[in-house]
Formats: structure tokens, sequence, C-alpha cells
């Protein structure tokens, strides 16, 4: 609850602004983000290089996660008329596993009072933990402690995500028109689902337990920025802003889509359905811990992908009815949307191509299928014993902190180099609307001066991440992956650098917060009536300029006939 109140706030007043800043931008340019922001503002021209990069790395951060649901998938599948293989310890699982509500670890008893001993096991890990980290991950409890060393690759999860690979390849083949049509589903489908699993969660006893741990906020933590700074990068990270795909998406709107219309309904979805993913999740928990007696919803609940694959589904099966068919029904919720989210980063790094090399675009399967097997290979060692401290690594890293510095450079970007009042003025062509006094007020101040205090804030506070809280890394992973967004963020220093030298050398440094000179509307007709509209607005000027000249050399003969007049009859 505590993060919900900063997370609804932010959402206001930097997430919809920023989403339909870069939706507009793309829509005036009709063009992916490199040639966007080499045209908009060549100072910053790096940011587009950047933001295809980031697109790329977080697609196979997607994929990962698209994976696991597809390995719970086929298990729900696999095990029906069967008992669900997360409730249990199968006949292979460590003596370290224990069922929840069967066997209680002995850490949470007084072991003083002998009597307590009789009833608990030394296990540490509850069935559906277990299967999570031994099935699913085949997690290497140890860490990352070799240079290098990323244990044996997983073959199941390894073909869950080749599978998940070539599901996205054949959904991008045909470009943003057939990935569009699969987004037809792929976006309502979840939100089928969530209404079912969120009223089957509200009717369980215990579920109010859940949602009072959900809204009633612990208001000290109010005070620490961690919070706020996590708020604001799930709220980055949900709308997708500052990674590019925004602006891919927006170039394929025609010119005077009231783009600012939908901009507030995709906004409104989005938090619908964040709300719903809340309610549905911590309602069952609550009823879980309800059935298990425990008076705090905490002992049940576990962070970060535990709480989708670990968390959830053991409250699942123990909590409803048909446990087979919700679990497929979650877990098909998990997949559709991580497919949902793939598309808007690829679509970015695949324009980005096509607009920077024409030619490839009468060999489009050809290019899809290559980056696909090539981001493929790259989230290999994602699958490997030791890949997912990896995945956490470059969470934390990329989407968190990356998510927050490329939002703040955007922002920058557009609104203090490329200017505001030339941005809305392109909003207006564009619109036949100019921007409210809270859009200005959010792009040109409140964004900026906010994102940059968190991101200070963050850094002065900065704690090294630790797996689950508890396993740490050695310091050479630590340096890979704060070397990863510093190396993402190359293109913007070095291009910025070059750029200012070159304005500086030659004398012309006001220059360089101009645009280049084909900036301009991507749709043809668009760009030929602002052309006409410049011109217009010359000649006016000019005959203006004309019109004043004349006027004052007139004044000025008539002022000097009244003069000599009243002298000659001063003299008479």
């Amino acid at each position: 609850a505590a993060f919900l109140i900063p997370y609804l706030l932010l959402l206001v007043v930097v997430g919809r602004p920023l989403y339909l800043m870069e939706v507009a931008l793309g829509q005036y340019s009709q063009l992916g983000p490199l040639h966007t922001w080499k045209r908009v503002t060549p100072l910053m021209a790096g940011l587009g290089y950047s933001q295809v990069v980031r697109a790329a790395l977080s697609s196979t951060a997607y994929m990962i996660i698209i994976s696991y649901s597809i390995h719970y998938l086929f298990s729900s599948l696999a095990y029906i008329g069967q008992t669900l293989p997360w409730s249990t310890c199968n006949d292979v699982a460590t003596a370290d596993c224990y069922v929840v509500g069967e066997e209680v670890p002995c850490s949470r008893y007084n072991l003083s009072q002998p009597t307590d001993a009789i009833h608990c096991t030394t296990a540490q890990q509850s069935s559906a933990a277990h299967y999570w980290r031994v099935d699913v991950l085949n997690l290497d409890p140890e860490g990352m402690t070799v240079f290098g060393d990323m244990g044996s690759v997983h073959l199941p999860l390894l073909l869950c995500l080749a599978v998940g690979w070539v599901i996205t390849c054949l959904c991008l083949l045909y470009g943003i028109q057939s990935s569009g049509k699969v987004v037809y589903i792929t976006a309502t489908f979840p939100f089928l689902i969530l209404v079912v699993l969120t009223v089957a969660g509200l009717q369980l006893p215990g579920a109010m337990k859940g949602l009072h741990f959900l809204f009633v906020p612990e208001w000290s933590k109010l005070l620490e920025v961690n919070v706020w700074r996590k708020a604001v990068e799930q709220v980055l990270y949900s709308l997708s802003v500052g990674s590019g795909g925004l602006i891919t998406f927006g170039s394929y709107n025609d010119f005077n889509t009231k783009v600012h219309i939908d901009v507030m309904i995709l906004a409104g979805l989005d938090l619908l359905a964040s709300m719903m993913c809340a309610v549905t999740i911590f309602s069952v928990l609550g009823a879980m811990a309800e059935e298990l007696g425990y008076s705090d919803i905490t002992q049940v609940v576990a962070s970060g992908p535990g709480l989708a694959f670990i968390a959830y589904p053991e409250a699942i099966s123990r909590t409803l009815p048909l446990p087979h068919l919700w679990s497929f029904l979650f877990f098909l919720m998990v997949f559709t949307l991580g497919l949902d989210s793939m598309f808007g980063s690829l679509e970015s790094v695949l324009t980005t191509i096509f607009d920077e090399y024409p030619r490839t675009r009468r060999h489009k399967p050809v290019i899809v299928a290559t980056l696909c097997g090539v981001l493929f290979c790259f989230g290999i060692p994602y699958c490997t014993e030791k890949g997912q401290y990896l995945f956490y690594l470059m969470d934390v890293f990329n989407s968190g902190v990356g998510s927050l510095l490329f939002a703040l450079l955007s922002c920058i970007a557009l609104h203090w180099v490329y200017g505001l009042n030339r941005f809305c003025s392109d909003v207006q062509f564009m619109l036949g609307y100019s921007p409210s006094w809270f859009l200005k007020a959010t792009w040109g101040v409140v964004i900026p001066v906010t994102l940059l205090v968190l991101f200070i804030g963050s850094l002065l506070r900065w704690e090294w991440p630790l797996y689950a809280g508890v396993v740490s890394y050695p310091s050479w992973a630590y340096t890979i992956g704060g070397a990863a967004p510093i190396i993402v963020i190359a293109p913007v220093v070095v291009l910025f650098l070059l750029h200012f030298m070159d304005k500086l050398w030659i004398g012309r440094w006001r220059d360089m917060f101009l645009p280049s000179s084909d900036w301009a509307p991507g749709c043809p007709v668009a760009r030929q009536r602002l052309f006409e509209q410049r011109r217009l607005a010359r000649e006016r000027q000019q005959q203006q300029h004309m019109t004043t000249t004349s006027s004052s050399s007139k004044g000025g003969d008539t002022g000097a006939g009244a003069a000599n007049m009243a002298f000659e009859s001063t003299v008479l």
C-alpha cells in the first residue's frame, strides 16, 4: 500500500505525460526512434541508438519471463488428473522440501520447548519454491562465484525459450500490421482472465486480509526514497516509456490521429489492469494466509518473481477448485501480457533497421528471423544454473535504473534542448489544439526535476542488490551489472560531445540547439501544408515590415512640415 500511493501519483504527473510525449513525437515524425532523435535534436542523436540497444536487451528479459510462463502452462496441462507438481514434494525432491499446510519449518517454532520440535520439519523450501528453483530454474544455490562459470544449460527451460521466440517470430513476420492484429488478442484476452480470476479470488474466505495488506499503507515508508524510485520505475516500465517502442507505434498512426484521447484511454486501461492484477493476487494470498492460520500475510508473500511463480501458484492449488484450470488461465495471462510487451521493443528495433537500410524491407522475413535468432542466443545464459542471478542483476541495472535515466534524458532532449514551445507548436499543428498548461508544466519542469531528484537520491542511497535479499554477488558481477547501462548510454555521451565540439569549433554554438534541416512532419501532405504556412508567414512579416517602414517615413515627413508651419506662424 505504501507503494500504491506514489505509484498512482507518479502515473498522473510523470507516466501519462511522457506516454503522450513519445507517441506524439513518433506520430509527427512518422519515423522510428533512431531517425526521430537525429532530426529533432542532433545534439542528442545518440539517444536513438541507445534506445534501440536497450529495446533489444529488454526483449531478452521479457522472453525469459515468457519462458517461465510456458513452462508452467505445459505443467498445468501435463498433470491434469494428478496433483499439480508445485503443490507437493515429488519423489526426486530434496530433503529440503516441505508441503505448506502439512509441515511447518522448525524456524517458526520456539525449539526451547521440546514438544514443538516434534511438529516441525528442518526443510526450508516449500513445495512451490522447490519446484520453481529446481524444476523450472535448476538454480545453483551458491550463486555466481567463479567468473565466466554459468553452469550447465537447463534444457527444459531452453526449449521453452525457443518456443517463445518461434511464436514471437511468427507474429512479427509480417510487420506491425500482423503484430497489431495479434495484439487484439494479447491485449484483450488478459482482461477477460483477470475479471474471472478477480471475481473468484474475492469470493474466497480471507480475501479481505489480502486487500487490507494491499490498500492500507505504512505511512512512514512514504518518506523512503527507494519507495518512490521503485514506484516511478514501475510506472515507466509498465507504460514502456523511454525504450523507443512508443515512438515506433506512434509512427504508424495517421498524422492527424487524436492521440491525446488514445493515450488517456490506454493509460487508464493500464492502471485498471495493474489494479486488477494486484487485487487478484492479494485476495488469493489472503485466503491462503487465512487457511494456514497466519495473522500476517507477509508469511505467504514472496517478492520479485516469486510472487507470480511461487506464492500465487501455491495459493491457487490450495484455495480454488479446479486448480489446473485456474493455473492454466493465470499463466496464459502472463504469457499473453509478456508477448504483448515484447512487440513494442522488437518493432522498435525492426523499424530502425528498415529506416536505416530501406532495401532490407524486401527481405523482411529474413531480417525478422535473424533478429529473433540472435536475441535467442543472447537469452541462453538466462537458461543456465546461474541464469536467474544474471537476470535479476540485469533487471536491477537495465530495467530499473536504466528506465529512470532514459526517461529523464528523453524529456531533457525534447523540452530543454529542442524546446518546449517548439514541441507544443508541433503538437498544435498536428492535432489542432495546444497542449494544456498542465502538460506544459509537467513536460518542462515537473517531470525533469522529479526524475532528476529520484535518480540522484537513489544513487546517494544505493545498496548493492542481493538476490532474494540473501544471496550476494561477487565484485566482478556488480561490475558487469553496472557496466551494462554505461555501455547502453555511451552513444548519447559520445555523439553529444562530437556535435558539441563541432559547433564550438566553427563558432556556431547556438546552432547546436536547433533541429536538423529535414525535421518536418513525416506525412507528405502535412509537410507541404507546413511549408506553405511558413511561406505565407514570411510574406506577411515582409509586408508588415515594409508597411512599418513606409509609415515611419511618412510620419517623419509630416512631422517636419508641421514644425516648419509652426515656426513660420511664430515669426510672422
